[in-house]
C-alpha cells in the first residue's frame, strides 16, 4: 500500500518524528516496508513564463527562449516539442541539482547558443510515469495560467513535494488497508494522537 506522509501528517501528529523513526516503529510492528521514495525532486527551481520562442538556428528540434523568472529574463535552449510563447514552466536554474536525471544544471552553449537553465519535465524532476500522461512525459510540464512567476517552489506549488512510503499489508491485517484505519494504527503504534477524525453521516 502506498502511504503519502503528507496525507498521514494531517491525520496523525508527527511532530519531532522523521520518517525513518516512523518506518522504524512500523517494521516492529509488524508492518514491511517495502520502500521510501520522494514524489518529486530538485533544487534551485523557480516558476517561470516563456516570452518567447524561437526556432534554433542549428537544429530541426531545438528552441531558443526567453524566458521570465520574475527577477530577470534569461535566454534558456528548450527541445521539448511544446515549448512555446505565454506558457507557465518549471525553470532549473544554474546549479540546480537534479537527482533524478543525475545531472547539475550550468551555464553553457548548446548549438553555438548560450542557455542558462533548463525548462523540466516531470519526469526529469523524479515523479513516476506511473502517474504522468502521455503529454507530459514527452514535453515539459505545462502549469496553470494562474502560476506565479517567480516562485521558488514549484514543486510545492503542484503538491507534489511529498514522500511515498510503500508500505506491505500482511493478509491477517485486512482492517489496516483502508486509509484512515491505517492511519488509526500508525497513531497507535506511535503513541501520538489522532489529529484529524473522520465523521461518517450514515443516511438511513
Amino acid at each position: 500500500m502506498l502511504v503519502s506522509y503528507k496525507l498521514l501528517s494531517e491525520y496523525v501528529d508527527l511532530k519531532d518524528l522523521s520518517i525513518e523513526d516512523i518506518c522504524d516503529k512500523l517494521s516492529l510492528a509488524g508492518f514491511e516496508i517495502e520502500g521510501v521514495h520522494p514524489m518529486s525532486s530538485g533544487s534551485n527551481l523557480v516558476i517561470g513564463e516563456v516570452l518567447e520562442c524561437i526556432d534554433h538556428p542549428n537544429s530541426d528540434h531545438l528552441h531558443i527562449t526567453k524566458t521570465s523568472i520574475g527577477s530577470e529574463t534569461l535566454q534558456i535552449v528548450c527541445g521539448a516539442p511544446n515549448c512555446r510563447k505565454g506558457l507557465k514552466v518549471i525553470v532549473a536554474l544554474p546549479g540546480a541539482n537534479l537527482p533524478a536525471k543525475g545531472i547539475i544544471i550550468s551555464k553553457g552553449e548548446i548549438r553555438g547558443v548560450e542557455s542558462n537553465g533548463m525548462l523540466c519535465s516531470l519526469l526529469e524532476l523524479g515523479v513516476s510515469e506511473d502517474i504522468l500522461t502521455d503529454a507530459q512525459k514527452n514535453g515539459i510540464e505545462e502549469l496553470d495560467a494562474s502560476a506565479p512567476v517567480g516562485y521558488n517552489d514549484p514543486l510545492g506549488y503542484l503538491n507534489l513535494d511529498d514522500t511515498i512510503i510503500d508500505v506491505s499489508i500482511t493478509p491477517n491485517r485486512s482492517d489496516a488497508l483502508g486509509l484512515y484505519h491505517f492511519f488509526k494504527e500508525v497513531a497507535a503504534i506511535l503513541d501520538r494522537k489522532v489529529i484529524n477524525n473522520l465523521d461518517f453521516d450514515v443516511k438511513r
